[in-house]
Formats: C-alpha cells, structure tokens, sequence
C-alpha cells in the first residue's frame, strides 16, 4: 500500500526544489549516509548534498515513476527494483561512462546483483528491533511478533510492505519468502489479520520515532538490520536492539544509481567513488551499523562489528531476496497489506 500523503509531500517538495547548480540531490532511505562522511565530501568538493527521504520501496518507486525525477541525481535502490527501472534507462549505463575507480574494491556478488548500471552499496538482514527496557529477555523467534504475548498489545510495529511484512509468517512455514502459492498467502492473511488489535503502527520504525521522539508505546517492531542504532539516535537512547530469528532471516542489498538525466551526474559519480574509498566505506558502515559491500573497507572494520551476529547471519539461517514474485502474486501480497492497514485504521 503506497504511503500517498508521503508521496504528495515528496512530488510537492520536488517541484519546489531550487538547488544551486552545486548541489547533488539523493532520493534515499533517512539515516542513509553518515553525517560525518557527508562533511568530509562537501568540504573536499565545495558542493552540497541535499536528500529526499522515502520510507518504503513502493514510495521511492513512484517518485522514479513521474517526471520530477529530472531534478534527483542519485537513488538509493534495491537490486530487483534496479534491474526493472534499467529496462526502462532511468539509470546512467556506467560502463559507457567514467566508472568510479574505486569500485574495485567493491564485492563481485554484489557488483553482479547491483548489475551494470547500478553500483553496490550496503547489504543486511531483516529482523527484530526491540525495546530492552520494555521486554524481559531478547525475543528469538518470529512468533513473539506473530503471536506476541498479551503486555504486547497495541505495542506492536509492522511494515505496510507486501514483502517483508509476509516474510516472518512465511519463514515460520519454511516456505520461500516469495512464494506466490495462493493458499498459503491467504493463510498467512488470516494470521496476520488475528495480530491486528496488537499493532501499533504499520509505519517504517524510524519514520515512526522520527514523528514520536519521545513515545514510549513501540516496544517490537520489524525492522532492518542497523535500524536500532538510528531509532537510538532518534529517541536519545540506548534502548532498541536488534536481532535475527532463530528461524532465519531475508538478506537485503542496497544499490546506487546516477539517474540518466541528473543534473549534476559527475558530482554523484564522484560521490559514489568517495564511498568506496576503503578507509570512508569502513567509517560509513560503522556509524550506520549497516555492513558495507566494499571488501577493502571491510577488511579495516573492527572485528567486534564483523562478528556481530545481526551483521553476518550464519549461511543456513540466511535466504537472499529474489525476483519471483508473479504478477498475480504480487497482486494478490498488495490486497492482503491493503487490507491489514485498513483494518489497522478501522480499530
């Protein structure tokens, strides 16, 4: 279900965008790019960057779909979602363009997954983040967010996402987290619709706390790996962690790419180069808590970040995203979401 009041707001900030013809515009995820590396560019450069945030896959993909997307240079954007808006060139083909020397250091599988018109970036899982102040130990399974114990009424955080949000109940089945089996999926929809009077909001944890700073009545929500360091920042805290289900989690990857009409191309192509500078992916990775995809910048990593268990998932209990989702089952995911928020709203 798209968020279209975040939609409006984004197409209408667009339109009102009056950069300076140093400016160099992303359309990414909040809490994306460590505010320290963002300084260190704009001092060497001279330029600025300014962001436009989105909170969910299918919002940024109607921004990609309209015409303002002449004033962004640079997107942050999945693989699957990479290769589709590549059919359409909506991203600038690298190899017929200076490609950033510094990609060298970035990782084949991912350089393989971004494709050739879109570079690695960061890659994680997806999971729990959790109140430690709030729960009495740690949860380990996706039925505490599933079948969440009654202190966790009206505690609880979903995502308006017709992949993700289905995953947990699907990995609890050892179904394929993009099955498109009807069945199951509406099995799944009865599940979920039982966990309703438990939700608290199906709003992105960040976003929530983002507008809440200081709301004490998000206690589990599902959420990405790295989100608990900025809901900490967020909240002024030290509250949120984050952990992976003992059933297995999704491995998500995050790419970048120049949009074939940016403005200021070369600034987000020498962006993209100073990422994957080793030294500034290493410092980047860290202060977002998100595992980068550049092997060098990796290698410089602490080892206390490298072994942490929500970084780097053991190979039986990880399920990497894939794009085999048919039409009617994609069809099929967005009525049950749309369906859930709505009964969300109804209560």
């Amino acid at each position: 279900m798209l968020n279209h009041r975040l939609i409006t707001a984004l197409f209408f900030s667009l339109c009102a965008m009056n950069t300076s013809a140093n400016t160099l515009t992303i359309l990414t995820w909040e809490a994306y790019f460590a505010d320290e590396v963002i300084a260190q560019w704009e001092a060497s450069t001279g330029a600025q960057i300014k962001q436009i945030h989105f909170d969910s896959d299918e919002v940024r993909n109607a921004i990609l779909y309209t015409a303002e997307i002449s004033q962004i240079d640079l997107v942050t954007i999945d693989p699957i979602n990479a290769a589709i808006f590549s059919k359409y060139q909506t991203f600038l083909p690298l190899n017929e363009h200076n490609t950033p020397p510094n990609l060298r250091h970035a990782n084949a599988l991912w350089t393989q997954r971004c494709g050739p018109n879109t570079t690695p970036y960061l890659w994680g899982t997806l999971g729990l983040a959790y109140r430690k102040d709030k729960l009495a130990k740690a949860p380990n399974s996706w039925r505490e967010l599933l079948f969440p114990a009654p202190e966790l009424k009206g505690h609880i955080g979903l995502l308006a996402n017709y992949g993700d949000t289905l995953a947990p109940s699907l990995l609890i089945r050892n179904e394929s987290a993009s099955t498109n089996s009807e069945p199951v999926l509406r099995e799944v929809f009865s599940e979920l619709k039982e966990l309703i009077p438990s939700v608290l909001s199906f709003d992105y944890p960040i976003t929530y706390i983002h507008n809440n700073p200081m709301d004490e009545e998000l206690h589990l929500a599902l959420a990405y790996s790295g989100d608990d360091k900025e809901l900490n920042n967020l909240s002024g805290s030290e509250n949120w962690a984050y952990v992976v289900p003992k059933e297995g989690s999704m491995m998500w990857g995050e790419c970048l790419g120049v949009l074939n009409k940016a403005p200021q191309s070369e600034l987000a192509l020498n962006f993209i180069n100073f990422l994957n500078i080793p030294e500034i992916a290493a410092r980047n990775s860290e202060a977002l808590g998100i595992a980068t995809t550049n092997d060098a910048g990796y290698a410089l990593q602490s080892s206390a970040f490298r072994d942490e268990h929500a970084m780097l998932p053991s190979s039986e209990k990880l399920h990497r995203y894939t794009g085999e989702y048919s039409k009617e089952g994609v069809l099929l995911r967005n009525r049950i979401i749309t369906t859930l928020v709505e009964l969300h709203e109804s209560q």
